[in-house]
C-alpha cells in the first residue's frame, strides 16, 4: 500500500511535468509555423515589389508567331473558300471544289506538322534521324510545285543529336528562300576528318542569297535590325550559334550553300 500510495502522490507531479513538455513543444510549434507563414508572406510582398527579370525577347518572339500566321494563312484561306464555292455552285462542279479543298488542307497540315519541330521545342529531342527530317521537309516541298527534295550521296544516316534535326529544318526554309525560280534542296550531316557538319544546299536558276537576309546574317547583328520580313534568317543564326558555328550562306554559280559545324 506504501508503494501504492508513493506512486499515486508522484503522478499528479508527473503529468504536471508532461504538460508542461507538451505545451511548451505546442508553443513552440505553433511559433516555427507562425514564422513560416510570415517569411513567405514578406517573400511574396517582396516579389511583387521586386521586378521579374524573363529571359525573352519578347519582339523576336512575336515576329516568328507573325512567320507562322504567314506560312498558314494561304492554305487556310484556301480551305474556307472551297468550303464557301461547294455551298454555291451546283453538284456537277463540287468535285473540282473538294480536290481544291483537300489540297489545301494537306498543305496546311503539312506546314503546320513542319513548323512544329522548326521551331517548336519539340524539334529537339523528337528528330532523331535524317529520315525523320528528310519526310517533315519533303511534306512542306511538296506543297511547292518550284521545289524538289533530292538525294545526297554524302548525308551521314547516324542517329541525329537534339537540335540538329531542328536546325536543317530551318536551314531548308532559309535555302528555298535563296531560290527565287525554284530548284533542288539537298540535306544532312557530313562528316569528314572526324568533324561534322550539317548541311542544306539549294541548287536553281539566280539561286542567291536575298537583300533582306543579309543584315540578318550579319556578324553582330542587333534584335533591333530584325523584322517580319528576316526573322527566319535571325533565328537560324540564332540556332547556329548554339549548337555549333554560326551560319554562313555560300552563294556561288547557281548554289546557295548553307552549312554549320557542329
Amino acid at each position: 500500500m506504501a508503494d501504492d500510495g508513493l506512486h499515486l502522490a508522484e503522478t499528479p507531479t508527473r503529468l504536471v511535468r508532461v504538460t508542461d513538455e507538451i505545451s511548451g513543444q505546442k508553443t513552440l510549434g505553433h511559433g516555427v509555423r507562425y514564422a513560416r507563414v510570415r517569411s513567405h508572406a514578406i517573400a511574396k510582398t517582396a516579389r511583387r515589389l521586386v521586378p521579374m527579370t524573363v529571359n525573352v525577347d519578347r519582339r523576336i518572339a512575336e515576329l516568328l508567331c507573325s512567320r507562322i500566321c504567314h506560312e498558314l494563312v494561304a492554305g487556310i484561306a484556301a480551305i474556307n473558300n472551297g468550303v464557301e464555292l461547294v455551298s454555291e455552285i451546283d453538284a456537277s462542279m463540287a468535285e473540282e471544289a473538294l480536290s481544291l479543298i483537300g489540297s489545301s488542307a494537306r498543305q496546311a497540315s503539312a506546314r503546320v506538322q513542319f513548323y512544329r519541330m522548326a521551331y517548336g521545342l519539340a524539334g529537339y529531342e523528337a528528330l532523331q534521324s535524317m529520315g525523320a527530317v528528310r519526310e517533315l521537309v519533303d511534306g512542306i516541298v511538296q506543297t511547292e510545285e518550284r521545289f524538289t527534295l533530292e538525294p545526297s550521296a554524302t548525308a551521314a544516316s547516324e542517329p541525329l543529336r537534339p537540335g540538329w534535326g531542328k536546325l536543317i529544318m530551318n536551314m531548308v526554309v532559309l535555302a528555298m528562300d535563296c531560290l527565287p525560280r525554284g530548284g533542288g534542296i539537298s540535306i544532312g550531316v557530313d562528316r569528314q576528318g572526324g568533324s561534322s557538319s550539317l548541311f542544306a544546299t539549294g541548287r536553281g536558276e539566280e539561286a542567291r542569297l536575298p537583300d533582306r537576309y543579309v543584315a540578318a546574317l550579319a556578324p553582330g547583328v542587333s534584335p533591333d535590325d530584325v523584322t517580319a520580313l528576316n526573322i527566319h534568317a535571325y533565328y537560324t543564326l540564332a540556332l547556329s550559334a548554339s549548337l555549333g558555328d554560326r551560319l554562313a550562306p555560300a552563294p556561288a554559280n547557281g548554289v546557295v550553300d548553307l552549312r554549320v559545324k557542329v
